[in-house]
């Protein structure tokens, strides 16, 4: 599976207040939640540190803010886009 689709379920998930608290997810919450959906534990370990705003790791979209060990803020505009998508504004 595509990090755009794990980004999809995150963000689905955020928005349908399933996952997160408002808009601050941790890594460890990550690997807990989507363990079932066929992602590789090393990559939900490294998905929301590669997709963080000013990372240097290629082929991830940045839609994550660090605001401390493991713990990222989604960035708003990002959830606004991926409501637009799904028709919700």
């Amino acid at each position: 599976m595509s990090d755009e689709t794990l980004r999809n379920a995150l963000l689905d998930a955020v928005i349908d207040g399933k996952f997160g608290k408002g808009l601050v997810v941790s890594v460890a919450e990550l690997k807990t939640y989507f363990t079932e959906s066929g992602f590789s534990d090393s990559y939900l370990q490294t998905f929301l540190p590669n997709s963080e705003m000013g990372a240097l790791k290629a082929g991830y979209r940045r839609f994550t803010i660090r605001i401390g060990e493991g713990v990222y803020q989604i960035h708003p505009v990002e959830l606004l886009y991926r409501m637009r998508d799904r028709g919700l504004v």
